[in-house]
């Protein structure tokens, strides 16, 4: 009598994004993300992206960082080998006062700092004019990548 073998597929998620605004469509950003991440020769092992509180920011920013100002992202890089592991926290009031003032709508500037800190996990800096100016194409790359594949539905 033959025997029935069973293969089990279980699939772990890469990509957790907890409290995300409901405005944003996570198949489509969870995919953009991993093509971005790839384009530039990394892979993902986990990334956790946090949307808390203009306060739990704070805290967080006062606790690790000894700043006591209100910011839109705090990323913690636990990366190793071109394999990205991080936990990322954003700020939505931040992000929506960024996007009053830079006159951007709160789904690019979310998408922004979404790819930023990402960004800053391969390595990309933003202290001089130079590296400001390559993250931000890279950040618009991204932006842009996001809206081509939502209007495909990919």
């Amino acid at each position: 009598m033959p025997t029935k073998s069973f293969i089990f597929v279980l699939k772990i998620k890469i990509i957790d994004f907890i409290n995300i605004p409901d405005s944003l469509n996570q198949r489509v950003l969870e995919k953009t993300i991993i093509d971005l991440v790839g384009s530039i020769g990394y892979s993902i092992e986990k990334l956790s992206y946090n949307f808390v509180s203009k306060q739990d920011l704070l805290k967080l920013n006062k606790k690790f960082l000894n700043h006591d100002t209100n910011t839109d992202i705090i990323t913690f890089d636990y990366s190793l080998n071109k394999a990205l592991k991080a936990e990322i926290f954003i700020s939505m009031w931040a992000v929506e006062t960024s996007a009053l003032d830079l006159n951007q709508s709160i789904e690019n500037e979310t998408l922004r700092v979404i790819s930023h800190g990402v960004l800053h996990c391969m390595g990309f800096k933003d202290k001089t004019a130079k590296q400001i100016k390559t993250i931000r194409q890279k950040e618009d790359e991204f932006i842009e990548m996001f809206h081509v594949k939502q209007k495909g539905n990919v």
